[in-house]
């Protein structure tokens, strides 16, 4: 039997009433995936809890989590507030079934570079960061298999003047489970051990 079999039946507790359940994407972090070194981020050998099935890396990994040439790194998306989803479903035939992760994001331009990432990337597999309002922040992509962009994308300039106008950028990746960034990290690292490009 594999050993992610072997994962002990758990309670699933209701969250805590002051804890954060707040939905939505905030930011994304977005890099070609010929771009990744190595993504250093795995789960643990022995996978025995729920927890240990999705999430990856720990705080004790020494150097960072995705590692990039020189030169290098993740670029920056802003999402609109209430306009983004992560979603993962399972998909395939029984014994042999998956996820597909499907991220949709709306990004609140008609302007060069909006149009300019989606041509570029319109044939180019990414690797991509999506940090959620609740605090967690899931990695989607490998170096084997990344992320596309859906045919459900589109940027439109708007038809009337109050028209919202922008880019639905809609992203799709097959993966055996959700990934997961530790739940704790060091408070100074608000990059996540993630190495971005520099700021304009």
């Amino acid at each position: 039997m594999s050993n992610r079999c072997q994962v002990q039946t758990q309670n699933i507790a209701e969250s805590e009433s002051c804890g954060n359940n707040t939905s939505g994407v905030t930011t994304i972090y977005f890099a070609p995936k010929s771009d990744i070194t190595t993504i250093n981020a795995t789960r643990p050998a022995n996978m025995s809890t729920y927890r240990d099935r999705v999430v990856i890396g720990s705080t004790t990994m020494e150097g960072m989590a995705i590692t990039m040439p020189t030169g290098k790194g993740f670029g920056k998306m802003f999402c609109a507030d209430d306009l983004g989803e992560l979603v993962y479903t399972p998909q395939g035939q029984k014994g042999s079934r998956s996820f597909k992760a499907e991220l949709e994001i709306f990004h609140p331009s008609f302007k060069k570079d909006i149009l300019g990432f989606l041509a570029t990337h319109n044939n180019q597999e990414m690797v991509i960061v999506a940090v959620l309002n609740n605090g967690e922040v899931h990695l989607l992509g490998t170096k084997q298999r990344g992320v596309s962009l859906a045919d459900s994308t589109r940027a439109t300039s708007g038809k009337e003047y109050t028209s919202a106008n922008g880019a639905e950028c809609h992203f799709e990746w097959n993966t055996p489970a959700p990934q997961i960034f530790w739940d704790e990290f060091d408070p100074e690292d608000e990059n996540h051990g993630i190495p971005l490009i520099a700021e304009e």
